[in-house]
């Protein structure tokens, strides 16, 4: 079971870390925001593990989405959020995780374009009220629309209480229903959409000249047989050698158009 403390504590971390990324993207720069949910989702449920590995292979989904132009994105915190909690409430893993994670990331990309919506309808409101000299109407307006209809609160407040409040014996009773080879189904799919994730990402970067370093991954992850961790302490090491070198080409670079204009 999912107490009522515990709810409140996981919508308020979601809600705090949605606010973050959505105006200021601080505390996401150094930490993905589906692992930090994970992470924190884990700890209130009493199982950080679990909720680590859910929040790693949430996050692998989401590597190369963004809601570039204004575009709605499945919302992998709200599904990290509650996969965690529910799949740590039922002893499920992954697989629970993915069963109710997943369609709650979804419903992001609906929620996303109402919020969008709901938001404009209260600015007109609000600018009919200031056109009309009603300037406290106004305000008020804008208050309500922000406290209530706020994307924040409606892309991930609201859709994740709806989740944990149905509580773990509807999932349970959920699952129950499920065939088998569904749940197998979506265990594979837990393992292929990560790498479907990475593909994504790896279209926007510029492999052509650094196809030697995947090489290098791949041997360290197949034939050394090391964990993701090692491989990517090696991977920051090469970078941070990488960016050095760079700098200092590009120090000399301007050193060397200095030298010729001052001749």
């Amino acid at each position: 079971m999912i107490s009522f403390i515990q709810i409140l504590l996981i919508v308020t971390a979601l809600t705090a870390i949605s606010y973050e990324v959505l105006m200021t993207q601080q505390i996401v720069k150094t930490c993905g925001d589906s692992v930090l949910m994970g992470f924190l989702t884990g700890l209130i449920m009493g199982d950080v593990t679990t909720g680590l590995l859910i929040g790693g292979t949430m996050q692998l989904m989401s590597l190369g989405l963004a809601g570039y132009g204004g575009a709605s994105v499945p919302n992998y915190r709200v599904g990290t959020a509650v996969g965690v909690a529910m799949a740590i409430a039922t002893n499920g893993g992954l697989e629970v995780a993915l069963v109710v994670g997943i369609p709650a990331a979804t419903l992001g990309v609906q929620l996303d374009v109402l919020a969008k919506m709901f938001g404009t309808v209260f600015l007109h409101m609000a600018e009919r009220a200031a056109d009309n000299g009603e300037y406290k109407k106004s305000y008020r307006i804008i208050f309500w629309g922000n406290l209530v209809g706020s994307r924040v609160a409606l892309t991930n407040t609201y859709p994740a209480l709806f989740f944990l409040m149905l509580g773990s014996a509807f999932i349970e009773s959920l699952l129950a229903v499920i065939p088998a080879w569904f749940i197998s189904g979506l265990s594979v799919s837990g393992n292929v959409l990560p790498a479907l994730g990475m593909a994504i990402l790896l279209k926007y970067m510029p492999i052509k000249g650094n196809m030697h370093y995947l090489i290098l991954g791949f041997v360290l992850s197949v034939y050394f047989k090391l964990d993701i961790l090692p491989i990517a302490i090696v991977g920051g090491i090469i970078a941070v050698l990488v960016y050095q070198k760079l700098q200092k080409e590009s120090s000399n670079q301007v050193n060397v158009a200095g030298g010729l204009g001052d001749e």
